[in-house]
C-alpha cells in the first residue's frame, strides 16, 4: 500500500512541477508580447529582465532550478524552451530547443502567437 502511494505522489509532483513550468513560460510570453506592443520588436536578450522591466517582476526559475531559455529569432519571432518531466507536457517539434537532459521527457516550447 505504501509503495503505491509513493509512486502516485511522485507522479503528482512531476505534474505539478510541469504545470508551474508551463505557467512560467506563459507569463514570460505575456511579458514579451507587452514589450513588443510598446517597443515594436521582441527584446534581444531577457536573461536579466532588463528588457522586460515593468512587464515581468523577475525572471522565473523552474521548480528544480530549471532555466527558461529565450531565443529571439527575429524582430517578430522568438521561442522559449523549458524542460518538462512528463511526456504529456511535451510540445511537438522542439528539436531547436537542444538536447533533452537526463531525467526529463522533453521540452515545452512557447512561441509568439
Amino acid at each position: 500500500i505504501y509503495a503505491v502511494a509513493v509512486v502516485s505522489f511522485g507522479g503528482m509532483n512531476k505534474k505539478t512541477r510541469d504545470a508551474r513550468r508551463i505557467s512560467d513560460v506563459e507569463k514570460i510570453r505575456v511579458a514579451l508580447e507587452s514589450a513588443k506592443q510598446i517597443g515594436g520588436t521582441y527584446p534581444v536578450n531577457v536573461g536579466n529582465t532588463a528588457n522586460l522591466t515593468g512587464y515581468l517582476d523577475k525572471w522565473p526559475v523552474g521548480p528544480k532550478n530549471d532555466a527558461y531559455v529565450y531565443t529571439r529569432i527575429s524582430n517578430s519571432s522568438y521561442r522559449i524552451c523549458s524542460t518538462v518531466e512528463l511526456s504529456t507536457s511535451v510540445t511537438p517539434s522542439v528539436s531547436d530547443c537542444g538536447s533533452i537532459p537526463q531525467g526529463y521527457a522533453g521540452f515545452y516550447r512557447g512561441n509568439q502567437p
